[in-house]
């Protein structure tokens, strides 16, 4: 056994044989090789997922319910789909803001729950193409959801912020929001934007335990992003186009 597949194994208390690391029980003597986890804590997770990711994104492979997958993906909604209306400058037209807000509140779950699952496919396709890892929808998904906590999180805090702070002008360009309160908005905006390649960081950590160094994943998976890029242009290019 090489140096880097020790690295993914664990020694069966009972019997000493060395098992992959989300292995349950020994393939040998049939003994517990390691604790189940029959589901996450939602706020617990969370919180792990951003003082210890690789312990916590560990520990959601070795999930057995893989719960709250889709609950995190209505939660990135609003704030996909507040990119896209600030990329189509919604501001610009005579759309209420009241009507702005109720379909970010309505609308985003939806789309979360829309583009991140079809996200989750196009993810799986990729880690069989690219490193042979094949994976479950329910597997990849998790993954997905997991390390979009930091999107998360500016999706649920910082966008209903900027939304009380700027109001219809956070999606206009007469006048940009960055010249009338050029402060509030760029350390808002600078905030919400480090959640992307933050959460593009975290995604590569729950597939290093089937043999890809984290370098060759995060590189491969900058292929992944193509997909909701594409979606939230295509998005905004349509909304544009109805308003």
């Amino acid at each position: 056994m090489t140096a880097e597949e020790k690295r993914h194994t664990v020694a069966c208390p009972s019997c000493g044989a060395e098992n992959f690391v989300l292995q349950l029980r020994c393939e040998t003597c049939g003994g517990y090789v390691r604790d189940r986890v029959p589901a996450l804590n939602l706020f617990a997770t969370l919180w792990g997922m951003l003082e210890s990711p690789g312990a916590t994104i560990l520990r959601v492979s070795k999930s057995e319910q893989k719960n709250y997958t889709h609950l995190l993906f209505a939660f990135c909604g609003p704030l996909l789909f507040a990119a896209a209306l600030f990329a189509a400058r919604i501001g610009d037209t005579t759309m209420p803001f009241g009507i702005l807000v109720l379909g970010i509140a309505v609308g985003g779950p939806v789309a979360g729950l829309l583009l991140l699952p079809l996200s989750a496919f196009w993810l799986r396709l990729l880690l069989r193409l690219i490193h042979g890892i094949r994976l479950r929808y329910r597997d990849a998904a998790a993954f997905l959801a997991w390390s979009l906590t930091p999107l998360m999180w500016a999706s649920a805090l910082l966008l209903p912020l900027m939304l009380g702070v700027f109001g219809i002008l956070l999606f206009s360009t007469n006048p940009p929001p960055w010249d009338v309160l050029p402060l509030p908005f760029w350390s808002l905006g600078t905030l919400t934007v480090l959640s992307l390649p933050w959460s593009m960081l975290l995604l590569p950590l729950g597939f290093r335990v089937y043999g890809p160094r984290y370098g060759q994943l995060f590189a491969s998976l900058l292929l992944f992003w193509l997909l909701p890029a594409a979606a939230l242009v295509a998005a905004a290019l349509l909304l544009r186009h109805l308003v």
